[in-house]
């Protein structure tokens, strides 16, 4: 039996990677951050690690007698989250401090949750720090996985309570194209590259939306008949400098926002769970 070490196993993509990894009979050993978190996990991890990747000595000995690391370690982009730190600082600084535990204690195999586009705005913060840590962990010396999700469906929850609230509203007319992903299909690709060579992969999901017509859908499953109000791009990239010296953290998030809905964000379609099935298994978006 292999032993997983899971980081990032109490976010909404960790727990259906956590599950899959039960089901499938591996050992898993879960670092995290917050202890009530990781309690509520089901079932119980086989043995449990507190600690804050950032902070690298906190991580000394978590990889031992482990195979594979998978890493699902990112700052949150919701707007309602305001917890510290950067996405440099998470989606970074974390993972190559894990990463630098796993190649001292000689784990097999890292697998990583990037993003779809990393590459391409090396001016936007979110997009290079997950791009920086591809680089760190292709020039490693582990067989690595590279995951590099379009979008996750549970991203649409955002957008469903802003529905419930009558406040929902898109950036531009809403007619680029993405295909997106459930995070539960994200996770049995993941689990499924366990032992494979080195790869990267870029997953969407089986149907091809504009923007408009995913806001159309959270609103359905939101129960919300109201408008979707257009924002235009030129208002958000005026008030982008403000927001900027106000909070950096927001900034980041809203600059990531304004460029992903400006292009087509197409990946391969490697999923196969549809959006109106999850809108009927996630009772959150419609409570």
């Amino acid at each position: 039996m292999k032993k997983v070490l899971l980081a990032g196993a109490t976010g909404h993509l960790g727990r259906h990677i956590f599950r899959v990894l039960k089901q499938q009979g591996y050992e898993v050993r879960v670092l995290a951050r917050n202890l009530k978190k990781a309690q509520s996990l089901f079932p119980d991890p086989e043995e449990l690690v507190l600690a804050d990747a950032t902070k690298s000595l906190e991580l000394e000995g978590c990889c031992s007698g482990v195979d594979v690391v998978v890493s699902a370690v990112g700052k949150n982009l919701s707007l309602r989250h305001t917890g510290s730190g950067s996405f440099h600082d998470i989606n970074y600084v974390a993972n190559l401090h894990l990463l630098q535990e796993a190649e001292k204690a000689g784990v097999k195999q890292f697998i990583y949750v990037s993003a779809f586009g990393a590459g391409q705005f090396p001016q936007l913060a979110y997009f290079k720090a997950h791009a920086d840590f591809e680089k760190a962990l292709q020039h490693s010396s582990l067989t690595h996985t590279i995951l590099k999700p379009v979008a996750l469906f549970s991203m649409l929850e955002e957008m469903a309570i802003m529905a419930r609230k009558g406040r929902i509203g898109q950036l531009g007319q809403g007619n680029k194209l993405v295909n997106p992903i459930y995070d539960g299909d994200l996770a049995n690709i993941a689990i499924s590259c366990i032992g494979k060579p080195s790869q990267t992969l870029e997953l969407g999901g089986p149907a091809t939306y504009t923007r408009q017509e995913l806001a159309q859908l959270v609103c359905e499953a939101a129960s919300y008949s109201g408008r979707v109000t257009e924002i235009p791009f030129d208002y958000v990239e005026t008030l982008l400098p403000f927001v900027r010296l106000l909070s950096r953290n927001l900034y980041d998030k809203l600059a990531f926002m304004a460029a992903v809905s400006k292009v087509n964000c197409i990946a391969p379609a490697l999923g196969q769970f549809s959006l109106e099935t999850y809108f009927e298994l996630e009772p959150q978006l419609s409570s």
